[in-house]
C-alpha cells in the first residue's frame, strides 16, 4: 500500500488526507494541534470571482476551478459525516464611494469576459437584497455562485471523515520533510510551510475576526456574504447559524 504523509491539519491538509485515504493510501497526518490554525479563525468565504483583478488570469482560473468543485465536495462530506457546512449561497461586494464603484465595474467586466457570472447593482438593487445595509452604500457587485462555509464545522467534519477513512493523526511537529519515510509528502502547513521549505514565498498576514450574536428585535443579519472596503481597509460580514 502506498504511504502518504500530510504535514498540516488545517482544511487543506485534512481534506487531502481524507480523500487520499478513501483512494487507498495509507495516510499519516502530522500536526501538533489539528484544526486550530488559520482554518479555525477564517471567514469561510469562497470568493475567487469577487477577488479577481485584471492581470491575474492564472489566479482567477485556479480559484474558479476550485469553486466549481465545492458543491460536490461539500455534498460528499455531508454524506460521510451528516454535517452541512454552507452558511451562505451568494457574495455581495459593496462600494461606498465613486472610486470603489468604478473598481466593482472593472472586476465585473474583466471576470465576465472570462465566462463567470457577476452582476453590478445600483443603490436600489443593493437595498432590495440587503435592506439592513446603510443607505450610504452606492453600488454592489453580486456573485450568485460564491457561497461561504462555516469553517469550524468544516474542519470538524473533515477530521471526522479523515479518521473514519483510516487516517492516522499524530499530534507532533515535523522538523524536516526529508526525514519522513513515506512514498509521498503533502506540505499543507499554511504560513508555517516556509519553515520546512524556505524557497516558498509564503508569509503570515494578520487579520481580525469579531463574532457577533443577533439579539431579538434588531435588524436582521445579512443573508449573504457582504464584502467592502472601509477607509481603505477590506472588511466582510459572513452569516452564521
Amino acid at each position: 500500500m502506498r504511504t502518504l504523509a500530510v504535514v498540516g491539519g488545517g482544511a487543506v491538509g485534512l481534506a487531502t488526507a481524507w480523500r487520499a485515504a478513501e483512494a487507498g493510501w495509507s495516510v499519516t497526518l502530522f500536526d501538533p494541534a489539528v484544526g486550530t490554525g488559520a482554518s479555525w479563525v477564517a471567514g469561510g468565504m469562497l470568493a475567487p470571482l469577487s477577488e479577481g483583478w485584471p492581470g491575474e488570469e492564472r489566479v482567477l482560473a485556479f480559484g474558479a476551478a476550485s469553486l466549481a468543485r465545492w458543491p460536490e465536495f461539500a455534498a460528499r462530506l455531508e454524506a460521510a459525516t451528516a454535517v452541512p457546512v454552507f452558511v451562505a449561497d451568494e457574495t455581495m461586494t459593496v462600494a461606498l464611494d465613486a472610486a470603489d464603484a468604478a473598481d466593482l465595474r472593472t472586476v465585473a467586466d474583466w471576470v465576465g469576459e472570462r465566462g463567470h457570472e457577476l452582476h453590478v447593482l445600483d443603490r436600489a438593487g443593493v437595498r432590495e437584497r440587503e435592506p439592513s445595509l446603510a443607505r450610504t452604500v452606492r453600488a454592489g457587485l453580486l456573485a450568485p455562485t460564491e457561497p461561504a462555509v462555516d469553517n469550524r464545522k468544516l474542519v470538524g467534519a473533515l477530521r471526522q471523515a479523515a479518521v473514519a477513512a483510516g487516517v492516522t493523526v499524530r499530534a507532533e511537529s515535523v522538523d524536516s520533510l526529508t526525514e519522513l519515510p513515506h512514498d509521498q509528502v503533502v506540505l499543507a502547513a499554511g504560513a508555517a510551510s516556509a519553515t520546512l521549505w524556505p524557497e516558498l514565498p509564503v508569509r503570515p498576514v494578520k487579520g481580525e475576526i469579531l463574532r457577533l450574536r443577533q439579539r431579538p428585535g434588531v435588524a436582521p443579519a445579512p443573508r449573504r456574504v457582504i464584502r467592502a472596503r472601509v477607509h481603505g481597509r477590506p472588511v466582510y460580514l459572513v452569516p452564521r447559524a
